[in-house]
C-alpha cells in the first residue's frame, strides 16, 4: 500500500472483519511515512456531500451532525469499519473524499439515460462525471449473472441499472485521478468488491485515467480458505478470506 499511487480495497459491505481488516491497514499506513500524502476515498459518501465531510475533518461540527448530514445514520450506513477509516483521517488531518455520484444524478442515469447528465446545471455537473460508452467484456457479463437472480427484471431495467454502475465508476475514478493530481497518494478507495475484482470497471477506468499509477487491489471473499484458490487467482494483488459475515 505504502508503495502505490492508487489502493483500491474491495470490501463486502457491512461485513465487520473484512471492514475491521481494511481499517486496520488504513490506521497503519497513516502511521507510517507514507501516510503524511495519503488520502481516503468512499463509494459510500457522495461528491454533494463533500463539505460536510471536510467540516467535520475541522471540527466545525459535531458527529452526530456530520451522520444525520451526511445520511449515514445506523450501522448498516456508516459501519464501525468505515467510522474507523474516518476518524483516523481525522486525528491524523488527512483528507476524506466524498468520491461517489450524487444520489439523484445515479436515479438519473438509471432511468433517463447519460444523455441527460450531459446537460447539467455546472454546479450539479461537479457532482458527475459521465462515461462517453460503458464498460463491456467480462465486467457487463459478470454484472449481468450477478443481477441474474434478481427475478422479474427485464433487460431495459437491467441495462439502467448498468448505466448506472458505470456512472459510479467512472465519477470514483475521476475523484481518484483528481487527487492524484493535487499531490495526494496513495489514495485509498474502499469500494464493493465488485468494482475491482479482475477487470472490474472502476479498475478499468483509473488505468485510463492515470496510465502510470501504480494501482494495488485487494479484494475480500467471504469464505475460509488456507491458501490462494484457483478461482480467486486473478482476482486481484492480495486476497484476505475473511469468512461468513456472521
Amino acid at each position: 500500500m505504502a508503495a502505490s499511487d492508487v489502493v483500491l480495497i474491495g470490501e463486502l459491505h457491512e461485513h465487520p472483519l473484512g471492514l475491521g481488516l481494511a481499517a486496520t491497514l488504513f490506521e497503519q499506513l497513516l502511521a507510517s511515512p507514507a501516510g503524511e500524502k495519503a488520502a481516503l476515498s468512499l463509494e459510500s459518501l457522495t461528491r454533494d456531500q463533500q463539505g460536510v465531510v471536510d467540516a467535520y475533518l475541522r471540527g466545525e461540527t459535531s458527529e452526530a451532525a456530520f451522520r444525520k448530514a451526511a445520511q449515514l445514520e445506523g450501522d448498516h450506513s456508516y459501519p464501525p469499519g468505515h467510522r474507523r477509516m474516518i476518524e483516523a483521517a481525522k486525528r491524523k488531518g488527512r483528507p476524506v473524499i466524498a468520491a461517489n455520484t450524487a444520489r439523484a444524478l445515479v436515479k438519473r442515469a438509471r432511468l433517463e439515460g447519460l444523455e441527460p447528465l450531459r446537460s447539467l446545471p455546472s454546479e450539479q455537473q461537479a457532482w458527475v462525471d459521465v462515461p462517453a460508452a460503458l464498460t463491456e467484456g467480462a465486467y457487463r457479463e459478470g454484472f449481468l449473472a450477478l443481477m441474474g437472480g434478481h427475478g422479474g427484471v427485464d433487460a431495459a431495467t437491467m441495462e439502467g441499472f448498468f448505466r448506472a454502475q458505470n456512472v459510479w465508476d467512472a465519477t470514483m475514478a475521476g475523484s481518484i485521478v483528481r487527487a492524484l493530481t493535487a499531490g495526494l497518494r496513495p489514495v485509498v478507495q474502499v469500494v464493493g468488491s465488485f468494482h475491482v475484482d479482475g477487470a472490474g470497471g472502476l479498475y478499468q477506468r483509473v488505468r485510463e485515467g492515470a496510465p502510470e499509477a501504480k494501482v494495488w487491489r485487494m479484494s475480500m471473499v467471504a469464505e475460509a480458505a488456507e491458501q490462494l484458490r484457483v478461482e480467486d487467482s486473478e482476482r486481484g494483488d492480495v486476497v484476505a478470506y475473511v469468512g461468513g459475515a456472521g
